[in-house]
């Protein structure tokens, strides 16, 4: 199956045919609502006020494509590709609201194209190793800007340019098979991937004297944590089981809030009370695939996965996640396609969050009488619901 070119691209050392497999899913995501909280005070506003926080971030859809291209040399095995996408945009960002409660791991992290480029080679019947790269990008802009405010006989005017680039994080695979129990064993390293976004404004506000614009713009839009994932599956003519734990570490991790730096002129830059943590986690899963007959399999598994933020999420900051118990369960068919085999798939997952009440502790974020955002608190909590389909075949 060419999908373990993204868990387990060296247990892809020995393939010899080319294979493909595509995918589709729909999320919809549901977070535990959040209202009658402080939304202003004097750290973001001139006045204090109670509101409702959005927690509807909308449904979308995901594409994956995963295929392996044997190289036509004695000895050698296969280049493999990932590719993973929304489906009607690239890159879909948004660094959510800057001072309300935020769930930071979900609001845009998945809306991306990430793509994994690997080469398996078997270095003997029982070993194989693969060395690849996952792509992710930096941005850049400049902007250089004349405002004019209500009153000016002149219009503003303005400049940009902007530049996206690739970035590359290293990906090693290490495979071990062993025959006489029908298991392989595999480790995987994952390197870490900081998506940044840079744009520098610079120009003059009249108002109506000259007043200088200085300020940079940051963003840490996507990040990928380092993994070190080992596993091992078992397959029989009953059944398939899949074991797997991960650790990630998740220390290089900054909120995607955009944080604005005054370098010199007129305005002034973000306040940036939260001082979010971020730690390494351990992520164990368990899958498998029972074989009704030749045509029908069944699949379920089950993973928990830690939240890296840590804390209480009682002070300064409003970036919020909780430990979510992830269950699957679906159904293989396999037939036959133009005389090649092909297997279709189709599978609903089941995210819960663990539920927890968050209580903001006394004072505005600057130390000064009143409430924070968010006070007097909320709940932390939800469900995530994800349905495929998805076809593998080999050629």
């Amino acid at each position: 199956d060419p999908s373990n070119n993204y868990y387990a691209p060296a247990a892809l050392a020995w393939t010899k045919a080319i294979s493909l497999n595509a995918s589709g899913a729909t999320v919809n995501m549901d977070f535990e609502s959040i209202k009658n909280v402080t939304t202003k005070n004097s750290t973001n506003s001139g006045f204090d006020e109670v509101g409702n926080v959005n927690t509807e971030y909308g449904n979308y859809l995901n594409g994956a494509v995963h295929a392996t291209l044997p190289i036509a040399v004695n000895g050698a095995g296969p280049l493999a590709v990932s590719v993973f996408t929304p489906m009607g945009n690239l890159i879909e960002t948004n660094s959510g609201d800057p001072e309300l409660p935020e769930y930071v791991m979900y609001r845009s992290r998945f809306r991306r194209t990430v793509v994994h480029l690997n080469y398996a080679h078997p270095l003997s019947e029982e070993w194989g190793f693969s060395l690849g790269t996952h792509i992710g990008f930096q941005a850049a802009a400049d902007v250089q800007t004349n405002i004019s405010l209500n009153g000016a006989t002149y219009g503003s005017s303005g400049a940009a340019k902007s530049k996206a680039s690739p970035s590359l994080g290293a990906i090693i695979s290490l495979a071990r098979r062993f025959k006489e129990y029908d298991t392989t064993a595999y480790f995987t390293f994952q390197q870490e991937m900081k998506s940044n976004l840079t744009a520098n404004a610079t120009g003059e506000v009249n108002d109506p004297a000259s007043l200088p614009l200085l300020i940079e713009i940051t963003s840490m839009i996507f990040y990928d944590p380092y993994i070190y994932r080992f596993g091992m599956t078992r397959s029989t003519a009953a059944y398939d089981l899949f074991l797997s734990l991960e650790y990630q570490d998740w220390s290089g991790y900054k909120t995607p809030v955009v944080r604005i730096k005054n370098k010199g002129g007129v305005v002034q830059g973000s306040n940036d009370f939260e001082q979010a943590q971020a730690e390494g986690i351990l992520v164990p899963k368990i899958g498998g695939t029972y074989n009704v007959n030749d045509s029908f399999k069944f699949l379920g598994g089950f993973s928990y996965r830690p939240t890296p933020l840590s804390g209480e999420f009682s002070g300064a900051g409003n970036s919020i996640d909780s430990d979510s118990f992830i269950t699957t369960g679906g159904l293989i068919y396999s037939s036959k396609l133009f005389g090649k085999g092909i297997d279709y798939s189709m599978a609903a997952q089941y995210h819960k969050l663990k539920e927890k009440t968050v209580v903001k502790s006394a004072n505005e974020e600057n130390g000064s009488a009143g409430s924070k955002i968010g006070a007097p608190g909320f709940n932390v909590g939800g469900t995530i619901l994800v349905g495929s389909f998805g076809a593998n075949i080999a050629f």
